[in-house]
């Protein structure tokens, strides 16, 4: 083939080999990457820009209100069901509906306990006592927290601190600690006694453990806590006395 005939050809090659691919062109899917891309497809990760954005959620997740709160020298749990507060303190409960207020989240019942939300902090009146000034706090009640590990009784006194905690069942354990904790006491089986309703036991050294409890008002002396019953925990000749509660609902 004569030369002159073979220039025109490649003229021709080479100008459409430098022309951009157009849409639709099967070269622009097979052509390689520019050097440093990598090729996106539509569910890489990214929004594929021919499809309109996933609606946003509106859907609310149910929330339940737990807090506890510092009131004075008393540690108060409060839990927030349906349309009233619980609260739960001193071995007690408290259910307070809710009602309409100006200032706060309030609820209060007709024996004039009352607990209201103000800002980051509360008020409590328990019916005919003081207000008390509630801080938030990160330490639960620890009445609720010895209910939570099946403490059925549990009684504090002071002058000297101390603290006792019975289990559950027949024979249940008697735990206490004395004297601002320095002498701990367990009896693994404590047993009913009957001349009033408490618990009963010996220490290994064979020394008589007694608790007696009497359903009557008890206000303990260092907190103001009040209490629905008396306590007197003997060990051998000594004698503590204090407040408790009972925490299995008796």
């Amino acid at each position: 083939m004569h030369v002159a005939k073979i220039l025109p050809l490649l003229g021709a090659i080479l100008l459409a080999a430098c022309q951009p691919a157009t849409p639709g062109d099967p070269a622009a899917a097979t052509a390689p990457p520019q050097s440093g891309t990598v090729p996106i497809k539509p569910g890489d990760g990214e929004p594929n820009p021919a499809e309109p954005p996933p609606p946003r959620s509106t859907q609310t997740l149910p929330t339940r209100a737990a807090m506890h709160w510092q009131c004075g020298e008393l540690l108060v749990d409060a839990d927030a069901v349906d349309e009233s507060m619980r609260l739960h303190f001193s071995g007690r409960s408290l259910a307070l509906p809710h009602v309409e207020s100006l200032t706060g989240a309030r609820y209060a019942d007709a024996a004039g306990n009352e607990f209201m939300r103000q800002g980051d902090g509360a008020i409590l009146i328990l019916a005919g006592e003081e207000q008390r000034d509630c801080t938030r706090s990160d330490r639960a009640s620890p009445w609720t927290e010895a209910a939570a590990r099946g403490v059925v009784y549990r009684a504090v006194g002071s002058e000297p601190g101390w603290l006792v905690e019975v289990g559950s069942g027949d024979d249940p354990p008697l735990h206490a600690v004395l004297d601002y904790g320095e002498r701990t006491l367990d009896i693994a089986h404590a047993t009913g006694i009957s001349s009033t309703p408490g618990y009963g036991g010996k220490l290994a050294d064979g020394t008589d453990v007694v608790l007696r409890t009497k359903r009557e008002p008890c206000r303990d002396g260092m907190s103001g806590e009040a209490f629905e019953t008396s306590a007197e925990l003997t060990v051998g000749d000594r004698a503590y006395r204090g407040c408790g509660a009972y925490l299995d609902g008796r």
